[in-house]
Protein backbone atom coordinates (compact mmCIF):
# COMPACT_ATOMS: atom_id res chain seq x y z
CA UNK A 1 0.00 0.00 0.00
CA UNK A 2 2.80 2.41 0.87
CA UNK A 3 4.53 1.70 -2.42
CA UNK A 4 1.36 2.37 -4.39
CA UNK A 5 0.72 5.67 -2.63
CA UNK A 6 4.29 6.84 -3.29
CA UNK A 7 3.96 5.91 -6.95
CA UNK A 8 0.72 7.86 -7.26
CA UNK A 9 2.26 10.88 -5.52
CA UNK A 10 5.29 10.75 -7.76
CA UNK A 11 3.09 10.48 -10.81
CA UNK A 12 1.05 13.55 -9.80
CA UNK A 13 4.13 15.57 -9.04
CA UNK A 14 5.42 14.76 -12.52
CA UNK A 15 2.36 16.32 -14.22
CA UNK A 16 2.71 19.71 -12.54
CA UNK A 17 5.94 20.84 -14.25
CA UNK A 18 4.43 20.01 -17.63
CA UNK A 19 1.46 22.30 -16.98
CA UNK A 20 3.75 25.09 -15.81
CA UNK A 21 5.81 24.76 -18.98
CA UNK A 22 2.68 25.02 -21.14
CA UNK A 23 1.60 28.15 -19.27
CA UNK A 24 5.03 29.69 -19.89
CA UNK A 25 4.80 28.98 -23.59
CA UNK A 26 1.29 30.46 -23.69
CA UNK A 27 2.48 33.60 -21.94
CA UNK A 28 5.38 33.95 -24.37
CA UNK A 29 3.00 33.69 -27.30
CA UNK A 30 0.83 36.44 -25.88
CA UNK A 31 3.88 38.63 -25.56
CA UNK A 32 4.83 38.09 -29.19
CA UNK A 33 1.28 38.80 -30.32
CA UNK A 34 1.25 42.07 -28.38
CA UNK A 35 4.55 43.15 -29.94
CA UNK A 36 3.30 42.42 -33.45
CA UNK A 37 0.13 44.38 -32.76
CA UNK A 38 2.18 47.32 -31.53
CA UNK A 39 4.34 47.26 -34.66
CA UNK A 40 1.29 47.17 -36.91
CA UNK A 41 -0.31 50.01 -34.95
CA UNK A 42 2.82 52.16 -35.29
CA UNK A 43 2.88 51.45 -39.03
CA UNK A 44 -0.75 52.51 -39.32
CA UNK A 45 -0.06 55.72 -37.38
CA UNK A 46 2.91 56.61 -39.61
CA UNK A 47 0.90 55.90 -42.77
CA UNK A 48 -2.04 57.95 -41.51
CA UNK A 49 0.27 60.85 -40.63
CA UNK A 50 1.85 60.80 -44.08
CA UNK A 51 -1.57 60.65 -45.74
CA UNK A 52 -2.83 63.52 -43.59
CA UNK A 53 0.22 65.59 -44.57
CA UNK A 54 -0.47 65.00 -48.26
CA UNK A 55 -4.16 65.82 -47.84
CA UNK A 56 -3.36 69.04 -45.98
CA UNK A 57 -0.92 70.12 -48.68
CA UNK A 58 -3.49 69.39 -51.37
CA UNK A 59 -6.07 71.29 -49.34
CA UNK A 60 -3.85 74.35 -49.11
CA UNK A 61 -3.17 74.28 -52.86
CA UNK A 62 -6.86 73.84 -53.62
CA UNK A 63 -7.74 76.72 -51.30
CA UNK A 64 -5.23 78.98 -53.05
CA UNK A 65 -6.58 78.03 -56.47
CA UNK A 66 -10.15 78.56 -55.25
CA UNK A 67 -9.27 82.03 -54.01
CA UNK A 68 -7.78 82.86 -57.40
CA UNK A 69 -10.85 81.54 -59.24
CA UNK A 70 -13.24 83.34 -56.89
CA UNK A 71 -11.32 86.59 -57.28
CA UNK A 72 -11.42 86.31 -61.07
CA UNK A 73 -15.10 85.33 -60.95
CA UNK A 74 -15.96 88.33 -58.81
CA UNK A 75 -14.18 90.58 -61.27
CA UNK A 76 -16.11 88.98 -64.14
CA UNK A 77 -19.46 89.24 -62.39
CA UNK A 78 -18.85 92.80 -61.19
CA UNK A 79 -18.93 94.22 -64.73
CA UNK A 80 -22.00 93.68 -66.90
CA UNK A 81 -23.96 95.14 -69.79
CA UNK A 82 -27.67 94.87 -70.39
CA UNK A 83 -30.05 95.65 -73.22
CA UNK A 84 -32.00 98.86 -72.73
CA UNK A 85 -35.33 98.77 -74.54
CA UNK A 86 -36.59 96.87 -77.57
CA UNK A 87 -34.72 95.22 -80.42
CA UNK A 88 -35.60 96.97 -83.68
CA UNK A 89 -35.29 95.09 -86.96
CA UNK A 90 -35.03 96.62 -90.44
CA UNK A 91 -36.74 94.18 -92.76
CA UNK A 92 -36.73 93.26 -96.42
CA UNK A 93 -40.40 92.59 -97.03
CA UNK A 94 -39.70 91.11 -100.46
CA UNK A 95 -37.13 88.49 -99.41
CA UNK A 96 -38.66 88.15 -95.94
CA UNK A 97 -35.46 88.61 -93.98
CA UNK A 98 -33.80 91.11 -91.64
CA UNK A 99 -31.17 93.36 -93.20
CA UNK A 100 -30.08 95.11 -89.99
CA UNK A 101 -31.01 95.50 -86.37
CA UNK A 102 -30.42 98.04 -83.66
CA UNK A 103 -30.67 98.12 -79.89
CA UNK A 104 -29.42 100.10 -76.92
CA UNK A 105 -27.19 99.01 -74.09
CA UNK A 106 -26.37 100.36 -70.68
CA UNK A 107 -24.48 99.35 -67.57
CA UNK A 108 -26.26 97.13 -65.08
CA UNK A 109 -27.03 98.71 -61.73
CA UNK A 110 -24.05 98.78 -59.37
CA UNK A 111 -21.61 97.26 -61.89
CA UNK A 112 -18.13 98.41 -62.88
CA UNK A 113 -17.62 100.34 -66.18
CA UNK A 114 -17.14 98.25 -69.33
CA UNK A 115 -14.63 99.12 -72.04
CA UNK A 116 -16.30 98.63 -75.44
CA UNK A 117 -13.51 99.79 -77.72
CA UNK A 118 -12.91 97.30 -80.53
CA UNK A 119 -9.76 96.04 -78.82
CA UNK A 120 -11.75 95.17 -75.69
CA UNK A 121 -15.08 93.99 -77.09
CA UNK A 122 -16.13 91.16 -79.39
CA UNK A 123 -19.59 90.93 -80.95
CA UNK A 124 -20.77 87.63 -82.42
CA UNK A 125 -23.80 86.83 -84.54
CA UNK A 126 -25.43 83.50 -85.31
CA UNK A 127 -28.45 82.23 -87.20
CA UNK A 128 -29.44 78.68 -88.21
CA UNK A 129 -26.91 78.69 -91.07
CA UNK A 130 -23.89 80.79 -90.14
CA UNK A 131 -22.15 82.18 -87.10
CA UNK A 132 -19.01 84.15 -86.31
CA UNK A 133 -17.43 87.38 -85.12
CA UNK A 134 -18.90 90.57 -86.58
CA UNK A 135 -17.05 93.12 -84.43
CA UNK A 136 -13.50 93.08 -83.09
CA UNK A 137 -10.20 94.86 -83.53
CA UNK A 138 -9.89 92.99 -86.85
CA UNK A 139 -13.07 94.45 -88.35
CA UNK A 140 -15.74 96.97 -87.38
CA UNK A 141 -17.45 97.26 -90.78
CA UNK A 142 -20.62 95.40 -89.86
CA UNK A 143 -21.23 96.92 -86.43
CA UNK A 144 -21.54 100.54 -85.39
CA UNK A 145 -21.54 101.42 -81.68
CA UNK A 146 -22.44 105.01 -80.86
CA UNK A 147 -22.61 106.78 -77.53
CA UNK A 148 -25.95 108.52 -77.07
CA UNK A 149 -25.53 109.75 -73.50
CA UNK A 150 -22.08 109.81 -71.93
CA UNK A 151 -18.64 111.41 -71.71
CA UNK A 152 -17.03 109.92 -74.85
CA UNK A 153 -14.32 107.96 -73.03
CA UNK A 154 -15.06 104.57 -74.60
CA UNK A 155 -16.43 103.17 -71.34
CA UNK A 156 -20.03 102.24 -70.65
CA UNK A 157 -20.59 103.81 -67.25
CA UNK A 158 -23.55 104.31 -64.96
CA UNK A 159 -26.19 106.59 -66.48
CA UNK A 160 -24.80 106.26 -70.02
CA UNK A 161 -26.63 104.88 -73.06
CA UNK A 162 -25.11 103.40 -76.19
CA UNK A 163 -26.66 102.42 -79.53
CA UNK A 164 -25.58 99.26 -81.36
CA UNK A 165 -26.39 98.79 -85.06
CA UNK A 166 -25.55 95.58 -86.94
CA UNK A 167 -25.62 95.69 -90.74
CA UNK A 168 -26.18 92.14 -91.98
CA UNK A 169 -25.52 93.18 -95.58
CA UNK A 170 -21.88 93.73 -94.53
CA UNK A 171 -21.61 90.47 -92.60
CA UNK A 172 -21.11 88.35 -95.71
CA UNK A 173 -17.79 90.06 -96.43
CA UNK A 174 -16.32 89.04 -93.06
CA UNK A 175 -13.93 86.11 -92.66
CA UNK A 176 -16.34 83.97 -90.63
CA UNK A 177 -19.23 84.29 -93.09
CA UNK A 178 -20.19 83.52 -96.66
CA UNK A 179 -22.12 86.01 -98.79
CA UNK A 180 -24.67 83.56 -100.16
CA UNK A 181 -27.80 85.03 -98.63
CA UNK A 182 -27.85 82.70 -95.63
CA UNK A 183 -26.13 85.35 -93.52
CA UNK A 184 -29.54 87.01 -93.26
CA UNK A 185 -32.09 85.77 -90.75
CA UNK A 186 -35.47 85.05 -92.30
CA UNK A 187 -38.92 85.15 -90.74
CA UNK A 188 -39.63 82.48 -88.10
CA UNK A 189 -35.90 81.85 -87.70
CA UNK A 190 -33.92 82.41 -84.54
CA UNK A 191 -30.83 84.59 -84.25
CA UNK A 192 -28.41 85.32 -81.44
CA UNK A 193 -26.14 88.31 -80.80
CA UNK A 194 -23.53 88.29 -78.07
CA UNK A 195 -21.46 91.18 -76.73
CA UNK A 196 -18.33 89.86 -75.04
CA UNK A 197 -16.31 92.45 -73.13
CA UNK A 198 -12.76 91.72 -71.99
CA UNK A 199 -14.04 91.54 -68.40
CA UNK A 200 -17.59 91.05 -67.29
CA UNK A 201 -20.46 88.79 -68.17
CA UNK A 202 -21.61 88.28 -71.75
CA UNK A 203 -24.70 90.13 -72.94
CA UNK A 204 -26.77 87.69 -75.00
CA UNK A 205 -29.69 88.77 -77.15
CA UNK A 206 -31.69 85.90 -78.61
CA UNK A 207 -34.87 86.38 -80.59
CA UNK A 208 -37.07 84.69 -83.18
CA UNK A 209 -38.22 86.77 -86.13
CA UNK A 210 -41.98 87.01 -86.52
CA UNK A 211 -43.79 87.09 -89.85
CA UNK A 212 -42.27 89.98 -91.80
CA UNK A 213 -44.86 92.40 -93.11
CA UNK A 214 -43.35 95.83 -92.36
CA UNK A 215 -40.05 97.57 -93.09
CA UNK A 216 -39.37 98.32 -89.41
CA UNK A 217 -40.49 95.93 -86.70
CA UNK A 218 -40.04 95.46 -82.97
CA UNK A 219 -38.60 92.00 -82.30
CA UNK A 220 -39.97 90.70 -79.03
Amino acid sequence: MRILIIFILNDRSGIKPTRRTNMKIYKDRRGMTGLETAIILVAFVITAAAFAFVVLNMGFLTAQKSQTVISAGMQEASSSLQADGDIIGIMDTTNKNMTSCEFYIRLSQGKEPVDINESKLIVTYANPYQHGVVYSDASTDAVNITEIVGDADGLVEGGERWKVVIDFSAVGALDDFTADGSEYTSEYEQFRIELRPATGSVLTIERTLPAIHEDVMVIE
